[in-house]
């Protein structure tokens, strides 16, 4: 189980920390942390006298600090929330911060932050007290395990392949894959399990013509396939920007499994080291890469780079884009002038 998930577990139950600072550079997280402080800490009949939401921008440290020593009214909790604490005043955010010992064992107290550097005041100072929590981007391993463990909460499992795919289609933005997740649970319907299959018709533009079936087929250096789906992803309303974004991290990735296979690392491997995670794809990225040379992987990135910038510049129009694309990475001569 995450930071995140006990964190939330234990919100559920009726239990917080007293003082807490609670940060990081994953917004998905800081919100949701927040969300379950003021859903269950405080019972819905008592929130009008015991509980007080500040936003940084907006308070003063007397606002505050009326609200964290004050005793509860009637009932045996209070709850003190500061959104955007870090946005406070330096001098209020101390001020609050030099009064937290004082805060009564009834009360709880979360300071909400944004990235913060905790070993410079008046953080340093809060952490003596307070408990530091910080929520920052998962990746790799942790990505992986945290949407498996969404999945459930949906009443589903995620088949091989299919988190490694929702993270590499969608990015690693948490609130987007937890939101993508909710349309998978819906599509499956009935079904226990999310397939790879049912990520790449949900999540992508079709089965058939998306950026992954476009890799698949420049990997196999099938230029005619290659062709065929980008131009087809184009009359779906895709961007050749994405598609040649797309495609220099491929080129990127390709070109570090070709260097690890040089130094006859195993997949598993290789797919540690290149995608920080198991990649169901590795097999599939090595024999692209070993399709290949180092000169022809740098030469299809410098490619991916002008067709980039021309796009930019107006030298290139979209279909002209992704003629030249699928041409010169896979050696072929393309029929549009640069």
């Amino acid at each position: 189980m995450s930071d995140f998930q006990k964190f939330v577990s234990a919100a559920k139950r009726g239990k917080a920390p007293k003082l807490s600072l609670i940060h990081g550079n994953e917004d998905y997280f800081i919100s949701k942390a927040v969300d379950a402080l003021l859903e269950n800490i405080i019972s819905e009949d008592q929130r009008s006298f015991n509980l007080d939401v500040f936003d940084g921008t907006e308070t003063s440290s007397e606002a505050v600090l009326s609200s964290i020593l004050s005793f509860p009214f009637v009932g045996e909790k209070r709850l003190t929330v500061v959104r955007r604490f870090d946005k406070m005043d330096k001098k209020n955010r101390t001020d609050i911060a030099e009064h937290l010992a004082k805060v009564p064992d009834s009360n709880i107290v979360a300071l909400v932050a944004g990235e913060i550097k905790s070993s410079e005041e008046p953080y340093k100072t809060i952490g003596t007290v307070a408990e530091v929590i910080t929520f920052n981007h998962l990746k790799g391993t942790d990505l992986s395990e945290f949407l498996d463990a969404t999945a459930k909460t949906l009443g589903k499992e995620l088949g091989p392949g299919a988190a490694d795919l929702l993270v590499d289609m969608i990015g690693e933005s948490v609130g987007d894959l937890v939101s993508e997740l909710d349309k998978l649970s819906l599509y499956a319907s009935d079904r226990p399990r999310i397939e790879i299959e049912d990520v790449s018709t949900v999540v992508g533009k079709s089965r058939t013509f998306n950026i992954f079936e476009l890799q698949r087929a420049i990997g196999q250096r099938n230029s005619q396939k290659a062709e065929e789906i980008a131009l087809k992803m184009l009359e779906t309303g895709e961007k050749p920007v994405y598609i040649g974004f797309m495609l220099a991290k491929y080129f990127l990735s390709l070109l570090e499994v070709k260097h690890d296979i040089n130094k006859g690392m195993n997949p598993r491997d290789i797919s540690t080291a290149v995608f920080g995670r198991w990649n169901p794809f590795i097999e599939e990225y090595t024999r692209a890469a070993r399709a290949y040379s180092v000169p022809e992987l740098k030469k299809a990135i410098s490619v991916l780079l002008d067709v980039d910038a021309k796009l930019k510049t107006g030298g290139y129009n979209d279909a002209e884009a992704v003629v030249v694309l699928v041409s010169e990475l896979l050696g072929r001569k393309a029929g549009v002038a640069s």
